[in-house]
């Protein structure tokens, strides 16, 4: 009976998307600049997105991209963080400042 009740516990944790699906990292980038893109696939605890803006306009209008590549960290859809490109059409963060942002939201919610 104990089993049962843990497994129910856990499964509705899970069902809440009390994991990572609460923070999300999305990456803009165009085809015309992929020597500046990011992996944002090895970020940990979160979700992530990359977005072609050639491909998706509407995104573009709708995150006010004006300069690629932008990464975007949301909370719960909320922006919490943007990086934005310099002249040279080069973020001035790399992946570890991306992961102390994201370990910072998730501390900052057991606080």
């Amino acid at each position: 009976m104990k089993v049962g009740r843990i497994f129910l516990l856990v499964g509705g944790l899970l069902s809440f998307g009390l994991c990572s699906a609460q923070i999300s990292v999305m990456h803009f980038n165009s085809k015309w600049n992929n020597d500046n893109a990011f992996d944002v696939s090895s970020l940990k605890d979160c979700e992530t997105k990359d977005v072609v803006i050639c491909d998706n306009p509407e995104l573009k209008d709708k995150f006010n991209i004006i300069s690629v590549p932008t990464i975007i960290i949301f909370d719960e859809k909320e922006e919490i963080t943007r990086f934005e490109a310099n002249i040279m059409l080069q973020l001035s963060c790399t992946l570890k400042d991306l992961q102390k942002q994201v370990d910072k939201i998730m501390i900052k919610r057991f606080e």
